[in-house]
């Protein structure tokens, strides 16, 4: 690491002079009108930005989609059923064991969807489908068809709730009403037994165990809008799932022992098939969104020369006004600086895989609303200020460690995808800005 001398000394003198001052019952008082340490700051107004596309990927959301939602829409969503250990799909060939029932299951926190009159995905089902959650897009599936699935139509809808009681003075229970807990989407599978556990090999009349995907699909065109939990929610609770009723025979001398129980088979990866809109955006504007894989790259004007040579940052905070009559009011940003781009931008392309490079760690940075400050009141404008310290990686320009190309800014995976957000970058009043405080010698 490039440290320059002076650094060196200064953070000595730095450390030196805490540890005396703190740890001393009676601090030593000193003269220090001599010394050429001070204390400055720097406000830097030099940043521009430019939007641009990336087909978006909703792999590690926590929730699946169906529908349309603010010019969005989603048309399909696929699930992908695991094969467990041990291997519940060969029970089907298994003489001692009988499948009573199989289910496949979703789960939703809306409370009133089996008393609406709207529509219900359907279910549909296509062994040796594979997607990948990670990397597809809407680009893989152009003209997606559903005819070839098997179709296993609407679920029937479960309300989970639990009573909520309370102990009176007299030591009385008291009912007090039913707790809501989750709405669940069920769907009898039990037509596709063989589909799901493939077939016997036909040489020695053993299962095959294949290693082909048994994939679900929920679609419906004509649905408005729908969302249900992913395999990114929970720890199993509100997975996707099959779950098996099955009885096992057991014989002891004798006697036969009916053995009846259940298993569970999760869901392996999920992904909502999500259509962006392309469209000619506001260039006053950085704006984010998952959904629509808009995405920003920034760039700020700060070098080594910047501050005076071996200077020590102590803060440095990147502020941005946020339009707040288009944006989010829940909201996480990430930074990352970036090392290499591959291609130069065009804010009219969507790209398959998004051109920038980041850093990645111990550069990236985060910010979301808890993090956010308001403006003074009556400005007549709906703005607040995104706050987000650059400090780590300003220093390390300062101190020639590090030279960067910008600022890759996205939206974290986990915002929802239907949100945005947007910054002005050229608002008359409240301008973006970076303020920076340092000690220099």
């Amino acid at each position: 690491m490039k440290i320059r001398d002076s650094s060196l000394k200064f953070l000595g003198v730095l450390i030196f002079t805490f540890t005396v001052w703190h740890c001393s019952e009676n601090p030593i008082q000193s003269d220090l009108s001599h010394s050429t340490i001070y204390l400055d700051t720097l406000t830097i107004r030099e940043i521009s930005g430019t939007n641009y596309w990336v087909a978006p990927n909703l792999g590690s959301n926590e929730k699946l989609y169906l529908g349309t939602k603010n010019g969005l829409n989603v048309p399909v969503s696929f699930i992908e059923i695991e094969t467990p250990s041990p291997n519940y799909w060969n029970y089907y060939y298994d003489s001692t064991i009988t499948i009573d029932s199989l289910h496949f299951k979703l789960y939703t926190n809306d409370s009133l969807l089996g008393l609406k009159e709207v529509l219900l995905p359907f279910l549909y089902f296509k062994s040796g489908f594979h997607f990948d959650e990670s990397e597809n897009t809407y680009l893989d599936f152009s003209g997606f068809t559903i005819s070839d699935w098997i179709e296993l139509g609407s679920p029937r809808i479960k309300i989970n709730t639990v009573k909520d009681t309370v102990f009176t003075s007299d030591d009385s229970i008291m009912t007090i009403s039913d707790n809501y807990l989750s709405t669940e989407l069920v769907w009898d599978i039990m037509s596709i037994i063989d589909n799901l556990t493939f077939s016997k090999n036909n040489n020695n009349n053993t299962p095959l165990i294949s290693t082909g995907e048994r994939t679900f699909s929920i679609y419906n065109p004509q649905i408005d809008y729908f969302e249900a939990f992913s395999e990114e929610a929970t720890t199993g609770e509100k997975d996707p799932k099959v779950l098996m009723y099955y009885r096992r025979s057991v014989i002891t001398g004798d006697s036969t022992t009916i053995d009846t129980t259940s298993a569970t088979i999760y869901s392996s990866g999920d992904l909502s098939i999500i259509e962006p809109n392309v469209m000619a955006l506001d260039s006053t504007k950085l704006g984010l969104s998952n959904g629509m894989g808009l995405r920003s790259v920034m760039n700020i004007s700060f070098l080594s020369s910047s501050l005076p040579a071996g200077s020590i940052i102590r803060s440095a905070d990147l502020i941005l006004p946020i339009d707040t009559t288009l944006s989010s009011p829940s909201y996480t940003v990430i930074l990352d600086p970036i090392e290499t781009d591959s291609s130069a931008i065009d804010s009219v392309a969507v790209y398959e895989k998004d051109p920038y490079n980041g850093i990645g760690y111990p550069y990236r940075v985060s910010s979301d609303s808890s993090n956010w400050r308001s403006t003074s009141a009556n400005l007549g404008w709906g703005h607040d200020l995104f706050i987000v310290s650059i400090k780590n990686i300003l220093q390390n320009i300062a101190l020639e460690n590090e030279t960067i190309l910008g600022f890759k800014v996205v939206a974290n995976e986990k915002n929802d995808p239907f949100e945005s957000i947007w910054f002005d970058l050229h608002h008359s009043s409240v301008h973006p800005r970076v303020e920076i405080i340092y000690v220099a010698d």
